[in-house]
């Protein structure tokens, strides 16, 4: 029983990049299921978390880590809502204008490390990076909020009781779970706790379908925080790639994906009830882009690595040839 468990949860983490997006599909289509998601939303964020911890790379962290994760946290909290603001100020867009910026003060997304896994790119400055942001946001959203939405709709004390039950709790977790489980046992089982991740980005997946189908917003709206999510990703992913290039050149790949996407449920469960419906909906589409950018990037590798192995094929079939000969 339990090395079948094992085994799907490994087939689940495989297919990490892809379930949550067709998880949330199910949910547009079966509502009952999504509400499942919605009342779960809390409990998938620290299961998330805490096997993010789980399958971080073990050692000591040297003192030659700290400075591009820290630049990195810096970027993704301060510079990238501060480019933003004057973005959205350009473009005069006041009513998501604000959420969009709120959006872009958090840090890096989750599923960023899961995904980092994936893709065989290097898991632990990420963390470090997503949880010194976490571990900041009480003190930086709640003066972004104030800049750009000019009133207090980011409580610091809730959000920190959030960090404090969201990050510290899950964080706690999942270094009890590396050292109950010793460095060989957490390599063994690193797919299926990888698989318990994306269950877990599936559960959000459901819960972002609910709350989609439940705002009530006009479509210039959608259309406005579509194309801000975008320029919001997009701007992340180049202070990402030039905070690794100043401090560390062979974290350039993480350091774009740590930037491209934000972990915006943690602010989205402090702001409910206080968000307007183009708020809601940017916190929900600012989720669910950091579900559907690792799926693209994810095919984009696949069909590369595909390309790469026909054209070995190719090359290596007249040799075959030859020796026949």
């Amino acid at each position: 029983m339990k090395r079948d468990l094992a085994v799907g949860l490994s087939r689940i983490g495989d297919w990490g990049l892809f379930a949550p997006i067709s998880v949330f599909l199910l949910g547009i289509a079966v509502p009952p299921l999504a509400l499942l998601g919605q009342l779960m939303l809390i409990p998938c964020v620290i299961v998330l978390l805490t096997m993010s911890v789980g399958i971080a790379e073990p050692g000591r962290i040297e003192r030659c880590e700290w400075p591009p994760v820290i630049l990195l946290a810096a970027c993704n909290l301060v510079g990238t809502p501060l480019l933003m603001h004057a973005l959205m100020l350009f473009f005069g867009l006041s009513e998501s204008g604000g959420w969009l910026v709120l959006v872009a003060a958090c840090p890096a997304a989750g599923g960023a490390a899961l995904v980092a896994t994936l893709l065989r790119l290097p898991v632990r400055p990420l963390l470090l990076a997503q949880l010194l942001g976490f571990f900041a946001l009480p003190l930086t959203a709640p003066l972004i909020a104030w800049l750009v939405l000019e009133g207090a709709v980011v409580s610091p004390t809730a959000l920190l009781l959030r960090v404090v039950l969201m990050v510290g709790a899950p964080v706690l977790l999942g270094y009890a779970l590396r050292r109950y489980l010793g460095e060989r046992r957490r390599l063994v089982l690193a797919r299926p706790l990888r698989g318990m991740g994306v269950v877990a980005l599936c559960g959000i997946a459901l819960a972002i379908a609910d709350g989609l189908q439940r705002v009530d917003v006009t479509a210039p709206i959608w259309g406005d925080a579509l194309l801000g999510l975008m320029a919001a990703s997009l701007l992340g992913a180049t202070l990402g790639l030039l905070a690794a290039a100043a401090s560390a050149r062979g974290l350039l790949r993480g350091f774009a994906l740590g930037g491209a996407v934000r972990n915006v449920s943690l602010l989205w469960s402090a702001t409910l009830g206080l968000a307007p419906p183009e708020g809601q909906l940017v916190m929900m589409l600012g989720t669910l882009w950091t579900l559907l950018l690792p799926a693209l990037i994810g095919l984009l590798t696949w069909q590369r690595d595909r390309s790469r192995r026909g054209m070995r094929l190719a090359t290596s079939a007249p040799i075959a040839a030859g020796d026949a000969d």
